[in-house]
């Protein structure tokens, strides 16, 4: 006998709505019904297997030797009728009306019933709706009910708004247990240790009708090696006797005790045609610059930021030779430490990281372009091969989004010839899988970056026109079109979806030509930071989505930074600096006075060694 498979043409989105149409029709018909859910003045029909497949609560009912398994009726009688018909449409539709009136009803049964899909759509309707009046609130919801990525969320949200937070009734009627927790968050955005030794006084003298010492639990969250001796001042003897020190491994920063800085390394000319590197800081809030060490003279490295590490690869140094070392700058102990070199010596490649690995796309060894790809592993420690790119490619821009690697324009080799590359490359970190895509233009982009879940390209006009990767001028911009009006309202610069689908933006042109300039993602803003500009000083640009400019910075550039690369960087505040067990002193500079080493504005290495 022949076997004959039904063909839907593997369309999956139509067969399950051929079933889900399916129950919806048998529950709203009350067909084959077996199984009765009763509540208060209302009974509804159901089905004993719909109901086991997506709850472990009802299949123990109706399969273990109960009551409930030999009647085919399961009493909620102290769950509203409306509550249970919400959670029963969801169940036979996949459709369901959430409201803030509701949802927490909703999120409660469901998580009773052991029903997750209604819990997670609870859970999102929460995440989406959360504010910083409701926080507190879902909360203690998510903590009674053990949602930790609703908790998390949750938690982030608190951390943001603690001290209007801590006025309010909501606080003060916290659980002991959910107050620690948060007062445990290294997210907490507080400057000073002090105000979480005040915040835990305060909700305990609103609990404690008399003058009680704080509880073991609460002293366990404050971080007193955090605190100044000005502020241990405020802070009664008995309770630092009764809480030790912290060792080393046991000091974290809160999240506020932090400076977000952007860094850009720089190349100088000095005395005797010798070029030197610095890493720049450049500190938005107070719109003011510093210099962080810096430990080899390269320039078209790559630069990532993991957290409070900085890591640089590769890159080409003063000899003409390309580089396949890789370091790593801890901003909280102050000091540089050598990794596992990559295999191949690269320059003006692509460098991106996705949850504990970096990824060194391409580039250049200065021989020839390459199309090899390396990922070192942050917890292994170690470097391996992937899937290399689908032709050679240097000096692109790229970024990391939604677990996928966008790499656009550069230029590639052809029989011995550099040619631009009009197109863009997505790798697929999951399959392990390139996909390459068309440009309608030939693009030289000053960098993307991700912002509100928008690939941004803020790019360049090309050297047909006379400036090799410039931004057209302010009157000019319409003149240069990467598509036509009709099609995108767009400069150079666009906008993509984690598909690489173009999507309509809002990008204002800027207003001065730029070329060789960086782009870096602050918070809520994008940078444009040097570049070549025409007027005698080099100045930064940022803008925010909904912005109808571009905002010149007050500060301007107090060097020459022709876009050798850009991050966003946490580095904890200098308060602190002295407080942190095991951070080595500053780096200073070396002078003439220091045995004639080598001319002022030199970084020397004080104390130097790897960590």
């Amino acid at each position: 006998m022949q076997h004959i498979e039904e063909d839907y043409g593997d369309n999956h989105d139509t067969r399950e709505k051929i079933i889900i149409d399916g129950l919806r029709e048998l529950y709203l018909s009350e067909i084959l019904c077996d199984a009765t859910i009763v509540t208060t003045g209302k009974r509804f029909p159901c089905h004993r297997v719909v109901l086991s497949s997506v709850s472990p609560y009802f299949q123990v009912l109706f399969t273990c030797p109960m009551k409930e398994s030999q009647s085919c009726e399961v009493s909620l009688l102290d769950i509203p009728s409306s509550v249970v018909k919400v959670i029963l449409d969801f169940i036979y539709t996949g459709d369901a009306f959430l409201s803030m009136e509701n949802i927490e009803e909703l999120f409660t049964v469901s998580s009773r019933l052991q029903i997750r899909p209604m819990q997670d759509l609870c859970s999102r309707f929460l995440t989406k709706n959360m504010n910083p009046e409701n926080c507190l609130w879902v909360y203690r919801l998510a903590h009674g009910h053990n949602d930790k990525r609703l908790l998390d969320t949750a938690i982030h949200c608190i951390s943001q708004h603690l001290t209007s937070l801590s006025e309010t009734e909501d606080f003060l009627h916290l659980e002991l247990s959910e107050v620690t927790r948060i007062l445990s968050s290294d997210q907490l955005m507080v400057s000073s240790e002090l105000t979480i030794h005040n915040l835990a006084c305060r909700w305990w003298k609103y609990q404690s009708t008399e003058d009680n010492p704080l509880p073991e639990e609460l002293l366990k969250v404050v971080r007193f090696p955090l605190m100044t001796p000005e502020e241990l001042a405020n802070v009664n003897l008995d309770i630092i006797s009764r809480n030790p020190p912290q060792t080393s491994t046991e000091f974290h920063l809160r999240q506020g005790m932090f400076d977000d800085l952007i860094l850009c390394t720089e190349m100088e000319q000095m005395i005797g045609d010798e070029n030197h590197f610095h890493i720049h800081s450049y500190d938005p809030v107070a719109d003011s610059w510093g210099k962080l060490p810096f430990i080899n003279p390269l320039f078209g490295h790559g630069l990532v930021v993991v957290g409070t590490n900085l890591y640089v690869s590769g890159g080409m140094n003063e000899k003409n030779s390309a580089s396949s070392s890789l370091h790593v700058y801890d901003s909280i102990r102050n000091g540089w430490k050598e990794l596992p070199s990559m295999a191949q010596p690269r320059y003006l490649h692509g460098f991106l990281n996705h949850r504990d690995a970096l990824y060194a796309l391409g580039g250049s060894d200065y021989n020839e372009t390459l199309s090899s790809v390396e990922c070192f592993n942050l917890i292994e420690n170690c470097w391996t091969s992937t899937s290399s790119l689908p032709l050679p490619l240097r000096g692109f821009v790229s970024a990391q989004f939604r677990g996928k690697l966008f790499l656009i324009g550069g230029h590639t080799d052809s029989v011995k010839k550099s040619l631009q590359f009009p197109g863009f490359l997505i790798y697929d970190i999951s399959s392990d899988t390139w996909s390459q895509f068309p440009l309608h233009a030939v693009f030289l982009a000053a960098g993307a970056v991700v912002l509100d879940d928008k690939l941004y390209v803020i790019g360049h006009y090309d050297s047909r026109h006379g400036h090799f990767q410039a931004y057209p001028n302010y009157n000019e911009y319409q003149t240069y079109m990467l598509y036509d009006e009709e099609q995108v309202s767009t400069t150079r610069s666009f906008c993509m979806d984690h598909l690489g689908r173009m999507s309509q933006s809002n990008i204002p042109p800027i207003e001065e030509s730029l070329e060789l300039s960086s782009v870096v993602v602050w918070k809520h803003r994008i940078y444009i930071v040097g570049g070549n500009g025409e007027s005698s000083t080099i100045e930064m640009f940022y803008w925010s989505p909904g912005e109808p400019r571009w905002t010149t910075c007050h500060k301007k550039i107090p060097f020459y930074f022709l876009g050798e690369g850009e991050v966003a960087m946490q580095v904890p505040m200098k308060r602190f600096h002295t407080l942190i067990p095991g951070r080595k002193s500053d780096y200073n500079l070396w002078t003439e006075d220091d045995d004639n080493k080598t001319e002022k504005g030199c970084w020397s290495i004080q104390n130097r060694h790897v960590f």
